[in-house]
């Protein structure tokens, strides 16, 4: 698995929580200042770069994390974000985890057709020097749900056939199904349904 893409490096402070950046800890470690913002040489067209056998390096259907040493929506990076969104769309085929302290820049910086989803928040905050824990899944889901961030960009269509190229029957097509929390889950923009699993307990 290649599972990190840092198309830039460093960052700029911007929470209380950014006290405990393990980026600057390890920049400082190697007498580098973690506040310096450049675009990586060799590893910003990472999602591109083949091996010597003509394959991708980051293999299809793979997860990549993206920016770990710095942040996708920084205002520094805006001279490059408009490649870096031309480069994931090349490469539709692989899952781009976009991690960011900057969520009101998300919606003034992604592509026109991109749909963005805010599918939870994190688990623990920093506030006014007080510390804040939110442990259940199901509630930084909703919080993030509240929001208004998710954004809906051009709609995916899909035209599916039988093994002879016919066109399957509406009556044979799934139909998603969704449950009593589902309306307020973070998630549902890009949710196929509820696969009744049980855990909601409803």
């Amino acid at each position: 698995m290649h599972d990190i893409w840092n198309p830039w490096h460093g960052c700029v402070k911007c929470s209380e929580g950014c006290q405990y950046c393990y980026m600057y800890f390890l920049d400082r470690m190697r007498g580098i200042v973690g506040s310096d913002i450049y675009k990586t040489k060799s590893g910003f067209t990472y999602p591109l770069q083949k091996n010597r056998e003509g394959k991708y390096k980051i293999q299809s259907g793979e997860l990549i994390r993206v920016c770990m040493s710095s942040d996708f929506f920084l205002e520094e990076a805006d001279p490059w974000r408009t490649e870096a969104w031309d480069m994931m769309r090349q490469r539709s085929d692989v899952k781009f985890f976009l991690l960011t302290k900057r969520p009101q820049r998300v919606r003034e910086c992604e592509a026109y057709n991109v749909t963005f989803c805010f599918i939870e928040t994190g688990t623990h905050f920093i506030k006014d020097g007080k510390h804040y824990h939110i442990p259940k899944k199901i509630v930084q889901s909703r919080m993030a749900y509240k929001s208004g961030m998710n954004y809906q960009g051009k709609p995916m269509e899909f035209k599916l056939t039988d093994g002879w190229g016919y066109p399957i029957p509406a009556e044979n097509l799934y139909v998603s199904h969704y449950r009593q929390n589902c309306p307020t889950c973070g998630s549902k923009l890009i949710c196929n349904g509820c696969s009744d699993c049980g855990r909601c307990k409803e």
